[in-house]
């Protein structure tokens, strides 16, 4: 017994210690220092929020809503200079021109809301990763990120553009897509399992050559469910340039 409560109690104190160490943000800001950054309450933002101006920043949401005014972004780079390390976790991003506008940055986003964006909900770099969002009702793309990224385990609905567009080599794995205009679009050599992509207004899963499209439903979709760059195949068959198995089209 004093053996677990003497772990409990470290593990205990080491969370005390990690949430000290963050700087706490009541306002919009640059941030110009790596580390751990943590709202504090919501905060209404009037065009761009925060913008980052170093590498390795971390900023937990802490389950708050950042709201705009239709305009600006939350969270964008500086003079549009890449930033490396860059993580935006749990909470709510409404109502901007666009939730995450980093695109020549690497940078990690798990666990927001992305909601009732004007433009593209979250668009970052290559090797950039969104995971465990909720993508829903913005005005462009869902998520649009670079090369060799990742976008695994999200609901990404009703976004007036593409749900999913990755760059080359990347990797679009168990999410779930739908009433967009298409659900997930890929450049060469990606890498699409498991995901469900339905009820979008053209495409549900369109890939470019070559690629792997592995145990995927695509089903309601208005144009091809699959469809390869050049035309259309069928998703069950090798006779594409894109290898298919063991996906569902309906």
């Amino acid at each position: 017994m004093k053996a677990i409560f003497r772990a409990a109690l470290l593990a205990a104190c080491a969370a005390s210690f990690d949430a000290a160490a963050a700087t706490a943000l009541n306002k919009c800001r640059t941030l110009t220092e790596p580390g751990p950054y943590v709202l504090v309450h919501n905060i209404d933002a009037a065009g761009d929020c925060f913008v980052i101006a170093a590498d390795f920043v971390e900023v937990n949401l802490d389950g708050y809503v950042i709201s705009g005014n239709g305009t600006g972004s939350a969270f964008l780079e500086q003079l549009a200079v890449g930033r490396q390390g860059v993580t935006i976790r749990g909470g709510t991003i409404k109502a901007f021109s666009s939730a995450v506008f980093m695109v020549n940055s690497a940078v990690t986003v798990e666990k927001v809301n992305a909601t009732a964006n004007a433009f593209n909900a979250i668009s970052a770099g290559d090797t950039s990763t969104v995971r465990n969002c909720q993508v829903l009702a913005n005005g462009g793309a869902g998520v649009s990120l670079g090369q060799r990224a990742m976008v695994a385990g999200n609901t990404i609905n009703a976004n007036n553009g593409t749900g999913v567009f990755v760059g080359l080599g990347s990797s679009v794995i168990g999410n779930a897509v739908g009433r967009n205009v298409v659900g997930i679009s890929t450049a060469e050599g990606a890498l699409v399992v498991n995901n469900v992509s339905r009820n979008n207004s053209s495409y549900g899963i369109v890939m470019d050559c070559p690629g792997a499209a592995i145990a995927n439903t695509t089903s309601n979709n208005l144009g091809d469910n699959f469809r390869q760059s050049g035309g259309t195949c069928d998703p069950n068959t090798t006779d594409c340039c894109v290898v298919n198995e063991h996906n569902s089209t309906i």
